[in-house]
């Protein structure tokens, strides 16, 4: 009977943990989520509130092409922030709206190689992509700024990627999950040879 009682606590302490692992799991994702939101409608209430328009304080893109190898590859993410008072300077690598034919529109991460004032506020920049050889086509305003890099995290577009599947999605939550059990399991497994000894 005490076996039985005794493995029934085993059990309990099992589920107990797997239980509070998954619920830690999803409270950090969105703890996570919360924070990015409130930094971003934060930063958009206070510009609204100025009675001006200015993009996004913080963004994230992943890197599809190979132009700024080795600095940045294929699949890398970016994470920018935008710089108020035209603050960019040689050496930045930014993320800007092209305005060239081929790239209209798209969000393009290059380096700038030079800088002219144009008015107040306003100046106009030549970039390059570290892997071109010559520099792009098409001048970049300020106004065209999404933000200048402030890190990379390598391969994480690979990870988007499979993420992007509903099946995956759940694989991604349960990975972590997994890991905290096996951690959690391994303390018990301590404390109670500690305690027998």
């Amino acid at each position: 009977m005490s076996g039985f009682r005794s493995k029934m606590k085993q059990v309990k302490y099992l589920v107990y943990f797997v239980t509070r692992s998954f619920l830690i799991t999803i409270l950090c994702f969105m703890s996570l989520i919360c924070l990015a939101s409130v930094i971003y409608f934060g930063d958009m209430f206070a510009s609204i509130g100025k009675g001006i328009y200015k993009n996004p304080l913080f963004g994230a893109y992943v890197i599809v092409s190979p132009s700024m190898v080795p600095t940045i590859k294929i699949d890398d993410a970016i994470v920018i922030k935008r710089v108020d008072n035209d603050k960019y300077k040689v050496g930045d690598i930014i993320t800007f709206s092209s305005m060239d034919n081929n790239y209209l529109g798209k969000a393009v991460t290059h380096r700038i190689v030079d800088k002219k004032n144009y008015t107040s506020g306003e100046s106009i920049y030549t970039t390059k992509g570290d892997n071109n050889a010559v520099v792009d086509a098409t001048r970049v305003k300020t106004s065209d700024i999404y933000g200048k890099v402030l890190f990379k995290i390598p391969a994480v577009g690979t990870l988007e990627k499979l993420v992007a599947r509903p099946s995956n999605f759940f694989l991604s939550l349960l990975i972590p999950t997994v890991i905290f059990i096996v951690y959690e399991m391994m303390r018990i497994v301590f404390m109670m040879s500690k305690r027998k000894v």
